[in-house]
């Protein structure tokens, strides 16, 4: 089992998403790059009643001018080389910095209600990168709203 493969239960609700394009604008260099191949990649969600995995199905790019290798922009759904989503790192941020939980009641809290494991050195990680230790907490809650709904699918 690879990093990128979360570990799927009996009762672990599998959801697919498709980042697949027949091509893309380089990153470098703004040429369309055809697809070379696919991938596929999972990563933890909230699940409310049950744990929830997504199965991210991506394509890969070469561009034939710089001769650059790349994948199709997941970053909507998680962080390059993340095992969770945007929302699961969102949540458990917010329950530190505007909650004020302790790291470990987080880890609990975010097993309990949403069925995802995530260590209390993982959201300390997320709370240092976000660099929001000094922000005020009511600043916060208006921002995490937009960051809770649903993640469109393209």
């Amino acid at each position: 089992m690879s990093r990128q493969e979360a570990i799927i239960l009996p009762f672990t609700r599998v959801e697919q998403r498709s980042r697949v394009y027949p091509s893309r604008r380089c990153p470098v260099c703004e040429t369309s790059s055809p697809r070379r191949s696919t991938g596929t990649r999972q990563v933890r969600d909230l699940g409310f009643d049950h744990p929830v995995v997504l199965e991210i199905y991506y394509s890969k790019h070469r561009c034939p001018r710089c001769e650059k290798y790349f994948n199709a922009p997941m970053e909507d759904l998680a962080e390059p080389g993340g095992l969770y989503t945007q929302r699961v790192r969102a949540l458990a941020v917010a329950k530190v910095l505007v909650d004020g939980l302790p790291l470990e009641t987080v880890q609990e809290q975010m097993l309990r209600e949403f069925h995802v494991h995530v260590p209390p050195t993982t959201v300390d990680r997320w709370v240092v990168e976000a660099g929001e230790k000094d922000r005020p907490a009511a600043s916060l809650r208006a921002v995490d709203r937009r960051t809770f709904q649903r993640v469109s699918v393209h």
